[in-house]
């Protein structure tokens, strides 16, 4: 048997005498004895830490530990079973030079790991003092009925024990009615001198707020934010290790069984972490990959969401084991991807290989739809943008089309492609995954052939929330990850949407760029925006007359056919001649053999 928590320093013969508490066992009508509240205040006293003792209802002792003269920390043991009923385990603890009342990291700690009861014993020179008790209530799972003082003689624990079957069987016919409760969860970030200011706010506060709503659509529920401002990140903690013992104590106040970080966590870090904090740790990635998992609906969605958890968890296999069996489920576990976790790397490999492959598929089947398009040319416009600027809402609004929206973050995944009419012509407007800050380059891999959507479209709307105060810094983080996909010099007008929320405010855009005030709740600015669609497609195309001599016609005229509009054909002698509308970049491709081009109406020789 073996002796946990804080034993350095201690001598042999105390480690042995811990160690010997292991013997006593606890008749199963008594929830202590003289004999251990005598042996436990005496060993106190000479060490000055507090000593828990865990034990099961069969009273063997399961597990003991040491805190220090100032702490306790209460860590996870055997025995804890799934929420819908106490553990079955039972945990007294002492205080040295203090009272036995029980504090309230004390009653989260019994509401945490789900335990029969707590009981704190107060310890004054090397006797014991008075013994109070807690027992989950049987009406209220946030309440703890506190029972006491008692002394070490007592013999009668009836009242108790009949009042941990009732909280018991109320737990189990709670859960059994109302499903299971939100996971409560700590947020915690890093602010180092490297850290931007974005109009006067630190962007590690903006980012927490981020993550505040991101842990709300999982479905967690926050109860405490910790940042630590300090040089650099840590490498083995991220924070301070301290930092950690200090949200080790916070999570066992709040009641919290479940840490979010606000970086991606190195598999070691995580690992170390999990180790000091003893509940589940996951980070920003983790918790996007999670949303994504909830919220994928289509064959495509759900192949990317298992790649990237796949590429995310690869590198984390280590050490997984022990951590998933006891996290349990839960946010960070959930997914297409979940059961495949536990299996060996090499079969994870494999189907890392397979789901590329399917992908492959998805976007040849992409490139045939676009040519199709191209061929019968039909412009295509995508809408990009922060996640919950309203994407989905302009789309259903401008095409009257019933787009799934709610107001969360990532309400979309699938991209959804609907026609829109401008008068004389129509284009083809798709709505796409909305981008975030620190957007984990796994998701931006897997959601490549979704996002070509946006690299192969004619133009491009940036929908942006002018309600929000960083709309700004929210436009230059969607131009950065439209950069990095190779979108960047696309013909672009900023739709800044929500201008029904503004009240007086007025916008003031800060771009050279064709930008427009709309509302898709109101649908104020729609003509406007469609005006700035219309100018914007018929300054990127233009009518060509094109002259190919029959000796190399083939070729040519096949590619005109699948990448233009032909309008008009005629022979001569010589040649075959057509007129052809082209984009203005696509009619590169067939310089050498243009003879006029008509714009506005009226034909201009080049010759």
């Amino acid at each position: 048997m073996e002796i946990g928590g804080n034993i350095q320093g201690l001598k042999k013969s105390i480690i042995q005498s811990l160690k010997d508490l292991y013997d006593i066992e606890i008749p199963q009508n008594m929830l202590w004895t003289e004999e251990l509240i005598t042996s436990l205040s005496r060993l106190t006293s000479v060490i000055n830490r507090e000593i828990a003792v865990y034990f099961n209802r069969k009273g063997h002792i399961t597990n003991i530990s040491v805190g220090d003269s100032a702490t306790v920390s209460l860590d996870f043991v055997e025995g804890r079973r799934d929420p819908s009923r106490l553990s079955g385990i039972r945990l007294i603890h002492t205080h040295p030079g203090a009272s036995g009342r029980l504090s309230d990291v004390d009653l989260s700690s019994l509401k945490l790991l789900r335990l029969d009861m707590i009981a704190a014993v107060g310890v004054h020179g090397n006797s014991p003092s008075d013994i109070y008790v807690g027992i989950p209530s049987s009406e209220d799972t946030e309440a703890v009925d506190v029972f006491g003082p008692f002394n070490p003689e007592k013999a009668d624990f009836e009242e108790m024990l009949e009042h941990i079957s009732a909280a018991d069987r109320f737990l189990r016919n709670k859960i059994e009615t109302t499903g299971a409760e939100r996971e409560k969860a700590v947020l915690v970030g890093v602010r180092t001198p490297e850290t931007r200011i974005i109009s006067g706010i630190s962007e590690a506060d903006i980012s927490m707020e981020e993550l505040d709503e991101l842990a709300g659509t999982a479905g967690a529920e926050v109860v405490a934010k910790v940042i630590q401002s300090r040089e650099g990140r840590d490498s083995a903690y991220l924070v301070g290790k301290g930092k950690i013992s200090e949200i080790r104590l916070l999570v066992q106040a709040e009641g919290a069984d479940l840490v979010i970080f606000d970086e991606e966590l190195s598999p070691s870090q995580q690992r170390n972490i999990e180790e000091m904090l003893g509940v589940k740790v996951i980070d920003r990635t983790g918790l996007i990959l999670d949303i994504f998992a909830q919220r994928a609906r289509s064959r495509e969605g759900k192949i990317q969401v298992e790649l990237a958890q796949l590429e995310y968890m690869l590198p984390r296999l280590v050490g997984q084991g022990v951590v998933l069996s006891r996290l349990g489920g839960g946010i960070g576990t959930r997914g297409p991807g979940e059961t495949k976790l536990e299996t060996d790397r090499r079969h994870i490999k494999r189907k890392i290989t397979y789901l590329r492959e399917q992908l492959g598929e998805i976007k040849k089947q992409r490139g045939i739809l676009r040519t199709e398009r191209l061929r019968n040319r039909v412009p295509t416009v995508s809408l990009v943008g922060y996640t919950n600027a309203g994407k989905s809402s302009l789309l259903n609004a401008l095409c009257d089309s019933d787009v799934y929206t709610e107001d969360k973050l990532f309400a979309t995944l699938d991209t959804t492609t609907r026609r829109l009419d401008l008068g004389e012509s129509q284009i083809l407007l798709t709505d796409t995954v909305g981008f975030i800050r620190k957007l984990p380059h796994h998701l931006t891999d897997a959601f490549k052939s979704t996002l070509e959507e946006a690299v192969f479209s004619d133009a491009i709307i940036i929908v942006a929330d002018a309600s929000d105060p960083l709309v700004e810094d929210h436009i230059r983080i969607v131009d950065g990850i439209l950069a990095e996909l190779g979108a960047s010099e696309k013909p672009t007008i900023i739709a800044y949407n929500k201008i029904d929320k503004l009240g007086d405010r007025i916008i003031a855009p800060k771009t050279e760029r064709t930008a427009v005030e709309i509302s898709a709740l109101t649908h104020e600015g729609f003509d406007t925006l469609k005006s700035c669609l219309k100018s914007m497609l018929y300054q990127m195309k233009a009518q060509y007359r094109i002259k190919i001599p029959f000796h190399k016609g083939g070729n040519i005229i096949s590619w005109l056919y699948a990448n233009g509009k032909v309008l008009n054909v005629e022979y001569d002698e010589t040649a075959t001649i057509m007129d052809v509308e082209l984009y203005k970049d696509t009619a590169e491709q067939v310089l050498d053999y243009i003879v006029e081009v008509r714009s506005a109406g009226s034909f201009q020789s080049e010759k």
